[in-house]
């Protein structure tokens, strides 16, 4: 079994974040993105993974080498042009063809056990297994419906509506979505034509249709699609929280994971499951909340960052306040600014 991870998104709902670095490799408390992905791998006893690369491919390849260093085989498959998932599965194993694969979407952090996973696939002889995640009511998602068994039914796309309403007030019911977690026999994935097609509005559907064994492994466990500054920072907190494991040790303090590098005043206020990344400085009486301050960054003396994320060597005035927002690389704040909703 070997491990393809879907890392070539441009990550646009993230900018201007992933203006300077691509979203797989977005910190979180210490580890970058992909890093969570090869230790989920590693825990199911995958350890030669290819990545399914195009935006800044060669970021992605410099900070992981051969996988050497994380005990693994790394190789990767970039993309000439955007192949959507199912085309960027279908190139990834055509670089490591041969064997039934684990496939991951680059940007999900969950709790999931992917050994069981694996050993229900086997169990079942799927053609392919689903990780489907149960939601509450109303929701953003598309849905995945099952029969008594767990045969995958069909794949039922989001209305606009279904959108709007989203963010209402839970119903109590609950439906199954695609968690980006597949385990795939080699067949199924030689059958996904070598062209730019989408796994879940063109290749899945066809494989129900055509009466293949496709499972659906319903999980409640912790999990969640980093698409939005809010969503990164919601997996941050459940990181520091211990709700989900990270990949490497970090330091703690307060509610926060700190590096050692960070300067930080005695009285400054670190709370509600933050991140502060290296050689970060932050001024006496600030109060970070839910936030993550990224490498280099400066928050002057009395500032607020609530619900925000400051990129790489930006700069926050004294006496600021950031209230949910997500600031670039470089920029600067002056001294009693305020930025964002009121809170």
């Amino acid at each position: 079994m070997r491990g393809i991870v879907i890392a070539g998104g441009l990550g646009t709902r993230l900018r201007p974040l992933t203006l300077t670095r691509p979203k797989p490799l977005m910190p979180l408390a210490g580890a970058p993105l992909l890093e969570y992905q090869l230790s989920y791998l590693r825990a199911g006893g995958v350890s030669e993974v290819c990545f399914a690369t195009n935006y800044m491919a060669e970021a992605v390849e410099a900070e992981f080498g051969d996988g050497s260093a994380l005990g693994m085989k790394l190789t990767y498959a970039v993309e000439e042009e955007p192949l959507d998932t199912a085309g960027a599965i279908r190139n990834a194993y055509d670089a490591i063809p041969g064997e039934d694969c684990v496939v991951f979407n680059g940007d999900v952090i969950h709790g999931f056990d992917i050994a069981d996973i694996l050993r229900k696939h086997e169990q079942r002889n799927a053609f392919v297994t689903l990780t489907l995640r149960r939601v509450e009511r109303p929701h953003a998602f598309g849905v995945v419906p099952t029969d008594g068994d767990d045969r995958v039914l069909g794949f039922l796309e989001p209305s606009d509506e279904q959108k709007r309403l989203a963010e209402g007030e839970a119903t109590g019911e609950f439906d199954n979505i695609n968690a980006g977690l597949y385990v795939m026999k080699a067949e199924a994935i030689e059958a996904i034509p070598q062209r730019r097609c989408n796994i879940e509005r063109e290749i899945f559907p066809a494989f129900v249709q055509q009466g293949r064994a496709v499972y659906g492994d319903i999980r409640d466990d912790f999990w969640i699609d980093i698409g939005r500054p809010a969503q990164y920072l919601q997996a941050i907190a459940a990181i520091v929280s211990g709700e989900v494991a990270s990949p490497r040790q970090f330091l703690r303090r307060d509610e926060a994971a700190v590096d050692p590098s960070a300067d930080i005043a005695e009285d400054a206020k670190l709370c509600c499951g933050s991140a502060i990344g290296p050689n970060v400085q932050i001024g006496a009486g600030a109060e970070i909340c839910n936030s993550a301050i990224l490498e280099g960054a400066v928050v002057g003396a009395g500032c607020k960052i609530i619900g925000s994320v400051l990129g790489e060597r930006s700069y926050v005035g004294e006496g600021s306040e950031v209230f949910r927002s997500a600031i670039a690389a470089g920029s600067s704040i002056g001294a009693h600014s305020r930025m964002g909703g009121v809170k």
